[in-house]
């Protein structure tokens, strides 16, 4: 008696498409659930969490050491292109405003998409607080640039966002 009700009942159009609805919005729900754990997102910094919790604790560090950071500033071709060779400049001043002779700059490129495709290169000292280097990308799209300097024990960084054109 009951299995026959449970016919009639599985006959009927509207119960079909509510049913239907939420097989697929199961599906749906458990292939994205499995799609986050086969291809997590790629971050930017590996250590993301302890850097943003320290981030509101180590403001007033930071404050006090803005009075004594040095200026950066990242110089990037107005277009950069896919597989094109192209200058980068990082201009920096002391904290007296004056230029700096001397120091190991490295320029880091992470796509924030894939980081199997993040890379980095040295900046060699080219003029009076001037440091170039010349840098190709094999992909398009959105990339991050940190530049570091590091002389003796001063080390600072810049960022900068860019985008590749094909």
């Amino acid at each position: 008696m009951f299995s026959d009700e449970l016919k009639d009942d599985l006959r009927n159009p509207w119960l079909r498409g509510v049913l239907a609805v939420v097989a697929v919005t199961v599906t749906v729900n458990i292939a994205f659930i499995s799609y986050a754990f086969w291809s997590p997102p790629a971050l930017v910094v590996k250590d993301y969490y302890e850097k943003g919790k320290s981030y509101f604790h180590d403001q007033k560090i930071r404050r006090q050491e803005a009075v004594n950071a040095w200026r950066l500033q990242l110089l990037a071709p107005q277009h950069a292109k896919l597989n094109q060779t192209q200058t980068y400049r990082l201009y920096v001043l002391d904290h007296q405003g004056k230029p700096v002779h001397s120091g190991e700059v490295t320029l880091y490129a992470y796509r924030p998409s894939n980081a199997d495709d993040d890379f980095r290169t040295t900046l060699s000292y080219a003029d009076s607080g001037t440091f170039v280097g010349s840098l190709r990308f094999p992909q398009p799209g959105k990339w991050d640039l940190i530049a570091k300097i590091s002389s003796g024990e001063h080390q600072y960084d810049t960022a900068q966002r860019i985008f590749v054109e094909k």
